[in-house]
């Protein structure tokens, strides 16, 4: 019991708990099935379970997790559960690439940054006060599929004496008469005040100034620099 699980053999845990959940059994044909593995592999790796105190195995009869086996392999399936939906709710990746992308690390994260996990995305995902970041996170995420989505950036995010193009307005943005700034618009950062509330802007060769709070709510397209 004292020796520590390989990532292959937290899959095989993973796979008969899930097999015995839905399926009401898992047998060693449909763990391979599960896994795409070769019959010889899994019977190598059930024996190791077995002698590790995790799963009670007899050749024709399904596999059983014991209470160790039980209690290990359902913290893997919650491992890789709150995994695939940081990825899908947060980080708006597919399911599919989610699920791959959480069977992989789902064996190097512990119980600690789990919890974690679940906290932010609660967050994100339930409180009131985050809305507007969740627009901003739909918004840059779909700036992913442009080719030059590295040119793309909010406002406030622009370095200073960095010239870009105003593309177009963020769901979060308030309009007001006294930000005399639109789509197309020319705009070069040119300073912030020392409280970093306000920056200072040129946009169309009038100098300007911007609250950061609505600055962050426009997105803007770098431009090269000239020569």
């Amino acid at each position: 019991m004292a020796r520590k699980l390989s990532a292959s053999l937290e899959d095989y845990l993973e796979a008969i708990a899930e097999l015995s959940h839905h399926e009401g059994h898992a047998h060693s044909k449909e763990i391979a099935e599960r896994l795409g593995v070769k019959m010889p592999s899994v019977t190598e790796a059930l024996r190791q379970l077995v002698d590790m105190g995790y799963i009670i195995y007899n050749v024709h009869y399904p596999v059983e997790l014991t209470p160790a086996g039980e209690e290990v392999a359902w913290e893997i399936v919650t491992r890789h559960r709150v995994l695939k939906r940081f990825f899908t709710e947060i980080l708006g990746l597919s399911p599919e690439k989610a699920a791959d992308t959480a069977c992989h690390l789902e064996h190097v994260v512990d119980s600690d940054t789990i919890e974690r996990f679940v906290i932010f995305s609660d967050a994100i995902t339930k409180r009131s006060d985050a809305r507007s970041l969740q627009v901003y996170l739909t918004e840059a995420m779909s700036n992913l599929t442009r080719e030059d989505f590295r040119e793309c950036c909010v406002l406030s995010d622009l370095a200073p004496d960095e010239t870009a193009v105003i593309e177009r307005f963020s769901r979060n943005f308030t309009p007001s008469g006294e930000i005399p700034l639109k789509e197309g618009d020319s705009v070069v950062l040119t300073g912030i005040s020392l409280d970093r509330s306000t920056l200072k802007i040129t946009a169309e060769g009038k100098a300007l100034e911007l609250p950061v709070s609505a600055a962050e709510n426009i997105w803007v397209r770098r431009l090269e620099k000239e020569g």
